[in-house]
Formats: C-alpha cells, structure tokens, sequence
C-alpha cells in the first residue's frame, strides 16, 4: 500500500499509523481524507480503498495528527495578511470586546512567527495519539500508559509474534515498582479548550509514575469526528468517554474537568458510580440547597444571592463567587446564548475567517483566565500555545461543531439533569478553586449534591486552570487522587467487593 494513499470512507482528517516491535511509526493510510498527497493511479486508490474495508476501524490505532485540507497554510497566510479589522471607541480597552490593538498583534504574530507545522511535528512527537470508533465515531484520544503491553498475537503460518495494531494486554496494571497503586485517570476538557490544555500538566503527571492517562477530544473536537444527529449532548458526551475507558480495558477510573469537562465528569459520576470511583472538577455550576434537605442554607443561599457583601461578608471567596456569577450573566453570558440557539449561523463566520475565530477564541482565553490582557508577557501561556489552541479548531474545521455542545446541551436539557442529580455519595469530589473561575459557589451549595471530601482554593488562576497553572494544577490533582478515600476504593473495587 502507498504511503500517501487514502481513502472516502467518511469526511475526517486522521492518518493512522501501524507501531511495529521497534516503536517506529509507519503510515498506512489515511482514513476520511486527508492533507497527503492525492495522485496516484486508479489502481492504487482501488486496493488502498479494500485493504481500509477490511481493517477494524472500531479498533484502537495509533494516528499521525494532521490537517484536514491541503491548501490549508497558504489560504491561512492569504486571509491574516489581507485582513479588515473594524473601528474602536476610543479609550474602549476590553470593555467592547477584543481590543483592535492586540487583535492586531496576534494576528501579526500568527502571520510572521507561528510555526504550524513545527507545532504540530511537536505534538506528535510528545504525545502518543490514537483512535477508535465509540459510540459510533472515530474518538481521537492521548495515551500515557507505560504499564501496558502492546497485544500479540502468533502467525499460524510463520509461527512469529506479530504486535497487533492498537488493542493493549494488560490495561488494569495495579501497582508500580514502588508498590503505589495505579489508576486510570481520564481527563476531560471543554470549550473553547482542546486536549491540548493538559498538556504540560500532564508532561508532570508522567512523572508521578501512577496514572494511566487518557485524554480524549471531545466529539465534534479537534480530531474527533462530530456527531451528525441532533441531541447528542452532555449525556452522550458522558456515555462515549465511559465506552472509551471501557473499551481500553479501564473497568475503574477516575475523571477530571473544567468547564464541559466538569460538567461531563459530574455526569458520568452520576451515570457509571460503580466505574467512575472519584471526579475532581475545577468549575463548579450548583443550584443553591434543596430546601426540604437543607432549610437554613437554601434561605442563606437565596439571601446571599440577593445581598452577597452582607450575607457572605466573613468570607471573602463566596462572595466573590455569587457577585462573579452575576457579572457573568450580565456581561459575559451573551456567548453562551447565541452558542446554544443559533450554533450554525456563527459558524459560518467563525470557519470562513480566522481573523473571526482568532477573535472568538481570544476573547475568552483573555477574559477568563487570571491575566493582564494587555501584558502579553505577563499571561500564564505564550502567545504561541494560545494560537495552537486556536489553530486546532482551524485545522480540523471543527469550531462549529464544538460549539453545538450548547445547543445540545440546552435543548435535552441535559445540564437541568445534571444540577437537579446528586452524585451517589459513593463517589467522592475533589473541588479546586482557582481566584477567578468563571462558575463557583458557596460549598455549602454544593454539599447537597455531591461529596465533597476535598476543597481547596487557590490565591491565583482562571477558568483554564491546567492550562495557566499547570504545576498548582497537577499537584492539587494528584494529592486528590491519592488520598486514601480514593485509594481504598480502587483496591476494594479491583478485590470485587462492594464499596
């Protein structure tokens, strides 16, 4: 088979790759097209074409990221350098939306000095990616789990092992060789994130030695193939990453997540209690206490919402919590609105113009995480991990069908599930909360609906905790997860008794 060959199979943009003993990656093809080379002769693409029908595609495969079009850079170039930025009020800053000034300087710095090309051969090379079909799409997810064997299997002809292309041996490995327990942790983001924001965190998680790390894209992010029937929300979203961990052997795990991600981890806590042992979570949506259960906090809750200084004035952080909440309703919520009814009128603008998504995107990284916007040289990121989180939704084309998420979300009325169920006490929280997250409330909100065995607030950080803070980040998960709360249910769990 051609190197470069591929096939139609379906509108995707992923080269899978085969890893043989040696731990070189040779490409097979690529699936759903791709940005490889096209020519080829007719008979070639013919027998490219069968060998992908008989492949399992449901398996687990390892994959080169890539671009979905082939002329994607040079249309890019073209459409920074002759780009229209619009007028400003004078003195405006930020309170309008994206300042022209850094807009400008962004966009200068994408045109001159990003590096598309370097920063993807990056990635590739620092995270071990693969996919497989759950829930009927092709899930794109990194894999950091050096406990595991790659599968064999013997040929009946030559009588040689031959290492299978994706399927693992051994997933639920139990201790490592300092005889610390493992654990699989999934790590779940939400928009307008990628993966790509546990990045770092997870580069220091590696060295803990102690975590099988899965971190998947979201479907209708990034790599991930976007579902195409209505009502695919937070529930579905919840039911594919449990098939996901399921799939790749992780009969217990544990999840983490911000923004979407919080959302979806609280949700497959509620769902799969006896899978999903323990959920950290960095963003905290919570309807106040449940009057029949919690009398006396459900009318503090109601008095605090109305006179937070007077209510909350012994604790600086829950007031800022509810004051922050109306702050988002009133001056940032009107994304979330236009996101959630009208999804495709936006994406039309948002896919066709950089510069738009650029916009967008960096309206809300600038926003919502702990930062100067006018100091570039002071923010948590560099403004090349901020165009890579970008450039992500611009290569795969995926930024209208990431946004749907809203839409989704709204109309099954998922998230009204979510916020009306506990979380079975079985399953203990872990609760981080960063200065300035965009939805935090009183903990005594929150005990109503969940466990909370850990709580901890931290004097600096955003909405995009692992991205800003990553060290905070990963030390305040790994001291979560290893507590012995956690640690005793995975060992009851793994022993087959009831917890």
């Amino acid at each position: 088979m051609s190197a470069h060959a591929t096939t139609s199979l379906e509108d995707s943009f992923i080269s899978v790759h085969r890893k043989d003993p040696s731990g070189d990656s040779d490409p097979v093809h690529n699936i759903h097209g791709s940005h490889e080379d096209h020519q080829g002769t007719a008979s070639a693409m013919e027998s490219d074409a069968g060998a992908a029908r008989t492949m399992d595609l449901t398996a687990p495969r390892r994959l080169e990221l890539s671009a979905r079009r082939p002329d994607m850079l040079r249309t890019l170039k073209t459409r920074l350098d002759e780009a229209r930025f619009p007028d400003q009020i004078e003195a405006a800053g930020w309170s309008y939306g994206t300042e022209s000034n850094t807009m400008k300087y962004l966009t200068r710095e994408w045109l001159h000095h990003y590096d598309w090309e370097k920063e993807l051969a990056t990635l590739n090379q620092e995270y071990e990616h693969w996919t497989c079909e759950v829930n009927g799409l092709q899930i794109h997810y990194v894999r950091h789990d050096p406990w595991a064997e790659l599968a064999t299997e013997v040929d009946p002809e030559t009588g040689e092992e031959e290492v299978l292309e994706g399927p693992y041996a051994n997933p639920e490995a139990t201790v490592n060789e300092n005889g610390e327990i493992i654990m699989p942790l999934l790590l779940i983001h939400g928009w307008p994130g990628s993966w790509y924001e546990f990045g770092k965190a997870m580069q220091l998680l590696k060295k803990r030695g102690r975590y099988q790390i899965i971190v998947p894209s979201l479907p209708g992010f990034g790599w991930s193939q976007a579902p195409t029937k209505k009502r695919f929300g937070v529930r579905e979203m919840a039911k594919t990453l449990h098939e996901l961990m399921q799939k790749l052997g992780y009969k217990h795990y544990v999840a983490q997540g911000g923004d979407w991600g919080a959302i979806i981890s609280r949700t497959i806590a509620t769902l799969y209690p006896e899978h999903c042992l323990a959920i950290h979570i960095n963003m905290l949506p919570c309807l106040p206490p449940r009057p029949w259960r919690r009398p006396f906090q459900f009318l503090k809750a109601i008095a605090g919402f109305a006179l937070p200084k007077l209510v909350y004035r012994n604790n600086p952080r829950e007031q800022a919590s509810i004051e922050g909440l109306k702050v988002y309703a009133a001056e940032e919520g009107a994304y979330f609105f236009i996101q959630a009814t009208k999804p495709q009128t936006l994406g039309y603008a948002l896919e066709d113009s950089p510069v738009g998504l650029l916009s967008w995107l960096t309206e809300k990284y600038l926003s919502w995480a702990d930062l100067d916007p006018l100091q570039p040289d002071s923010w948590p990121f560099t403004k090349t991990e901020l165009l890579t989180q970008v450039m992500i939704y611009h290569s795969t084309q995926s930024i209208t069908s990431s946004i749907r998420i809203y839409y989704e979300a709204v109309k099954t009325k998922d998230i009204d599930w979510m916020m009306k169920n506990s979380v079975p006490a079985k399953v203990p929280v872990g609760v981080g909360v960063w200065r300035k997250e965009l939805f935090m409330v009183p903990k005594a909100w929150a005990d109503d609906y969940m466990n909370i065995i850990s709580w901890h607030e931290f004097p600096v950080g955003g909405h995009f905790a692992a991205f800003e803070r990553p060290v905070e980040f990963e030390e305040e998960i790994n001291g979560f997860f290893t507590r012995e709360e956690v640690l005793d249910a995975f060992t009851a769990k793994r022993r087959g008794l009831k917890i």
